[in-house]
């Protein structure tokens, strides 16, 4: 692996960095701050910067140690380890000026990074009201990381330290938080987090650029200036200039067409297309302005009340309607889709049928409703059964525009590669911490061959930074998602799911299943308590000396073909195997032809019996191998078991 530095040096290089211009007083990174929390049983770095050959006392602990600023004003010391404590105590840094930092307690300290299923926040969460006026916990700490990319690694911290109460906890990452209550609650250890993540950013993004460069099977670092991309903002002004050059620009609507969104206007004459769906793959290989219409039966208890328009994701801009009248519009220049709900006014809403029309303007690229959302549309009134919207609608075009294409592709900040890492994860590599937690995948889940080695040299990377091989480093396989298919398939996440999973063949890694516990219509399931406290199990075993504990669920070790039947042999058995609902389901099976289809299958013992009476030589198997997959083996501790194939 390609050499990186060593986190003191990196210390050393944010004192050398920040020198320039400062004034005399001391002064320290972000992470030194109110409310802190140390890594316990590990040397403490306290730095910062002062005047040049300033002395610089540190106290903490019955712990002092003097140093002296050098030439450029960086100073730095060390602490010895120690042991956690849950009385907050004080840290006083004193050179030509005084600071004290206050509420400071010893624990152990997380580092949870990922994309939107780790972002995801307490108030979103099942039984978040709950959960919130419930969270009064003080010996749990958060720094929350601030949004940002860069083009090289940066030195400066950036966040803010929260105590975790019913009046913060709101924003933490929820799968964070209840891995963290899980341990304090335990074992009494004051625990830290620092929460930084980014919806739908790919592992790419969170990888030093030196590490990609050295392995072309890896994503690449893009042909961009680095001060194209120095934060964000510069980022989101370059990205606009380049869109904004080529992508067309909606002129409106045509007067003469606003009738088509009158409910007795006829559409006869108009293509039948099936929605949702993009433009392109309804055979217009266009840019421009496209109607699509459709009528919808409401119950006469409905009439004259406010109801709910779901349409999904659309790109780029749309403007809906209900019975001839506007009910919202949203223009999502340069972004790729953005979810569209619209409030109907009561007084719009009639018993039986009405009308919905909807104009799309796509401006580059693919456009019109998102393809693959798996919900559907609707028309819905609080708790009440939705109005579904028809699967087939009525189109025409308004405006059609030869595609534009783009003069140079710059993909969103979140998946610019090394980006995240060079700001949110570079500045933290001078902290100790315990270990890590990770949530993504969905991103990449459409090149697990790819991240097969993508994402062990991410873990790989991330201990060497930190200077310490022995991290344990916890992640979640990917939850259940979209309609569960009715036959066996080879589509979806399955494969990447089996990527992860192989990614347990590095020491010191733990992997979360989910398949149990995801929604059909939701990408970021609720269910982020069951999440958190799986990825705890393995850090109470490991890290906190329970013995006897079941971590995970079965899984896959080896088969062998008996007859007409294969048994299947599994880790995780622990106390024995059991089938949630009675019987089980989701195995396939496969003769040497591999057309799989669904098995029978019964306990025995520790292991699994599959057969299939038409299928007399099977030769594979295989188990919740679906996006949403069929999940009724558990073992006895009630851990679902992981997704398989035998065959290779």
């Amino acid at each position: 692996m390609t050499s990186l530095a060593h986190p003191l040096r990196l210390a050393a290089s944010f004192l050398a960095a920040t020198a320039c211009g400062l004034h005399a007083e001391v002064r320290l990174p972000a992470t030194f701050a109110d409310h802190m929390l140390l890594q316990q049983g590990k040397p403490i770095p306290v730095f910062g910067q002062a005047a040049p050959a300033e002395k610089v006392q540190v106290e903490f602990a019955g712990q002092r140690r003097d140093t002296v600023a050098d030439e450029q004003g960086a100073w730095r010391v060390v602490l010895d380890p120690l042991p956690p404590s849950a009385v907050p105590a004080e840290m006083r840094i004193v050179g030509g000026n005084t600071l004290v930092i206050r509420d400071i307690l010893v624990g152990d300290l997380w580092l949870a990074s990922g994309q939107s299923n780790m972002e995801v926040r307490v108030r979103e969460a099942e039984n978040a009201q709950a959960e919130i006026q419930a969270a009064d916990l003080p010996g749990i700490r958060f720094f929350l990381v601030d949004r940002e990319l860069a083009s090289t690694p940066r030195t400066e911290a950036a966040g803010k330290w929260q105590v975790c109460t019913p009046e913060q906890v709101a924003n933490f990452s929820a799968v964070a938080y209840f891995f963290a209550r899980e341990l304090h609650t335990r074992h009494g250890i004051p625990i830290g987090i620092i929460n930084s993540a980014v919806g739908s950013s790919h592992c790419e993004s969170w990888v030093p650029e030196a590490v990609l460069r050295a392995n072309p099977v890896l994503p690449q670092p893009l042909p961009l200036l680095p001060e194209e991309y120095t934060d964000w903002k510069t980022y989101d002004a370059v990205c606009q200039q380049n869109y904004e050059a080529t992508a067309h620009q909606d002129p409106g609507i045509r007067e003469d067409c606003l009738a088509w969104a009158e409910p007795d206007f006829d559409d006869s004459g108009w293509k039948d297309v099936a929605v949702p769906g993009n433009i392109e793959a309804r055979g217009m290989n266009i840019d421009g302005a496209v109607w699509f219409r459709c009528a919808a039966m409401v119950p006469e208890a409905w009439a004259g009340k406010d109801l709910s328009l779901n349409l999904g994701p659309i790109t780029h801009n749309s403007v809906a309607y209900v019975n001839g009248t506007e009910v919202g519009r949203l223009n999502n220049n340069r972004r790729e889709w953005v979810f569209r709900t619209h409030t109907v006014p009561g007084k719009l809403v009639r018993a039986g049928r009405n009308v919905v029309a909807v104009r799309i303007f796509n401006e580059i690229g693919p456009g019109g409703f998102h393809p693959s959302y798996p919900a559907p549309l609707k028309l819905s009134r609080g708790n009440d059964e939705p109005v579904l919207l028809p699967k087939t609608w009525k189109c025409q075009v308004e405006l059609a525009l030869e595609p534009a294409t783009l003069a140079r592709q710059l993909p969103a900040g979140y998946r610019l590669p090394s980006a995240l890492y060079n700001a949110m994860i570079a500045p933290y590599t001078a902290t100790p911490v315990r270990g890590f937690l990770w949530y993504q995948g969905e991103s990449n889940a459409g090149n697990p061959k790819q991240h097969d080695v993508l994402f062990p040299t991410m873990i790989q990377t991330w201990r060497q930074l930190w200077g310490d091989d022995t991290l344990p480093f916890y992640f979640v396989q990917l939850a259940s998602y979209q309609k569960p298919q009715e036959k066996p398939s080879e589509e979806g996440w399955p494969y990447f799911r089996e990527s992860q999973a192989r990614t347990l063949a590095l020491p010191r890694t733990g992997m979360a299943v989910t398949i149990d516990i995801g929604d059909a219509t939701n990408v970021h399931p609720k269910n982020k308590q069951d999440v958190g406290k799986r990825l705890a199990l393995w850090a109470r075993r490991d890290c906190y000396g329970e013995t006897g504990l079941a971590v995970s669920g079965p899984l896959y070790t080896a088969s062998t073909v008996e007859g007409n039947t294969i048994r299947i042999r599994f880790d995780h058995v622990y106390d024995g195997l059991e089938a949630r609902g009675g019987e089980l389901k989701g195995f396939a099976i496969a003769g040497a032809d591999k057309n799989f289809v669904w098995a029978q299958a019964k306990i025995d013992g520790d292991t699994v019996v599959v057969w299939n009476e038409a299928i007399p030589n099977p030769a594979h198997a295989r188990y919740a191998w679906a996006t949403n997959p069929i999940c009724t083996l558990y073992n006895k501790a009630g851990l679902p078991a992981g997704p398989f194939r035998t065959d290779d």
